[in-house]
């Protein structure tokens, strides 16, 4: 099975407990793949290191969330382009 996983489920799996951090092991135990892009582990970084949250990680800590989650998945090229939300950056998804 191959997945892509929203931004938001993504921190709460790295940072607590719960049905996200058991979708992350399953994707750590090659159970099923998890798939994204460089758009989404961009927006993933700049989550992380958002001042108004409660991780407000550095950039050297961000980057090395990003890169640890760049080894678990199949990083693929976006060709294409939806537009079916309304906020722009939930139609990041590669397609």
């Amino acid at each position: 099975m191959r997945i892509v996983i929203d931004t938001n489920v993504l921190i709460s799996a790295i940072f607590w407990t719960g049905k996200p951090k058991q979708l992350l092991n399953r994707v750590r135990h090659q159970v099923i793949t998890f798939v994204t892009s460089n758009d989404l582990l961009d927006e993933l970084k700049r989550i992380l290191m958002r001042r108004d949250k409660p991780f407000r990680l550095s950039d050297g800590e961000a980057d090395q969330v990003v890169e640890a989650m760049r080894e678990l998945s199949e990083v693929v090229k976006i060709h294409s382009r939806i537009s079916v939300c309304h906020d722009e950056m939930d139609n990041k998804v590669p397609v």
